[in-house]
């Protein structure tokens, strides 16, 4: 039986700014000096992302969030949504990120998922997040989500988010000879931004499902959203669902 989906009011994207924008302020990570920036431009991927968990998640079970840095998604979601048992997970697990988040009560894991164990039991949790992650992994991707299945309880809800490798704004780039991949030069400088701020390979819808079944994972939902800035190609994306430049994945343990 598919889990059914809860239909939640949306949280406010002035208020949830606002309040973002103070935990940034009274929260730094000097080495994230992107975050003021991410915050105007992301509030509405952050929005979906937590109305998607919402309708999916329990709100009682203990939620895992796998890559939480900087702890954007799970602020929102014990805020605004009411997630009372939120679990973050990290990499780096610093001393900035655990004083941010100990204020919201959220206690985080630090754990390299590609390579290391999850620290928590089998079946642990009744839900997973792993929100804007997948793409800046590399090698162990396998591993990571087969750990994700095992500290899920069966039936547990997986909820993952990531790039839309076929996204229209690609193919145009593909046409025009230009490489859809992270730059390697100009701002961005693929080789010189630590893994966190960087996309090391995205992936299109089949292959994402590819990768959720190989891991154990039976496939509820797969959804699209637009986050393209132009017009024109939101209107074409409108058109063709699969063209647009987010892929959301509802998943449970099988």
């Amino acid at each position: 039986m598919q889990p059914r989906e809860r239909r939640r009011p949306t949280m406010d994207l002035k208020k949830a700014y606002e309040m973002l924008a103070g935990v940034v302020r009274d929260f730094p990570f000097p080495e994230n000096a992107y975050e003021p920036n991410y915050l105007r431009t992301h509030m509405v991927r952050y929005r979906d992302s937590c109305d998607f968990v919402a309708a999916h998640c329990s709100r009682e079970g203990r939620l895992l969030s796998v890559g939480c840095e900087p702890g954007h998604i799970e602020i929102l979601l014990k805020e605004f949504y009411g997630f009372g048992q939120i679990i973050g997970l990290s990499y780096r697990a610093s001393h900035q990120l655990k004083h941010r988040m100990t204020k919201f009560g959220i206690p985080v894991l630090e754990c390299d998922i590609e390579r290391e164990p999850i620290p928590e039991a089998d079946g642990a949790f009744a839900s997973v997040v792993f929100l804007e992650v997948l793409e800046h992994m590399s090698v162990g991707v396998p591993h990571a989500l087969t750990e994700m299945r095992r500290v899920l309880v069966p039936g547990g809800v997986l909820v993952l988010s990531t790039p839309n490798l076929a996204q229209f704004r690609n193919r145009v780039k593909l046409l025009k000879g230009k490489s859809v991949n992270w730059p390697l030069d100009g701002s961005k400088m693929f080789f010189a931004k630590p893994v966190h701020q960087r996309h090391n390979r995205e992936y299109t819808a089949r292959e994402v499902s590819y990768l959720l079944r190989e891991a154990g994972f039976l496939i509820d939902k797969v959804r699209f959203r637009d986050y393209s800035p132009r017009a024109l190609m939101k209107l074409f994306n409108s058109l063709w669902p699969r063209f647009k430049s987010g892929m959301f994945f509802i998943a449970r343990r099988r």
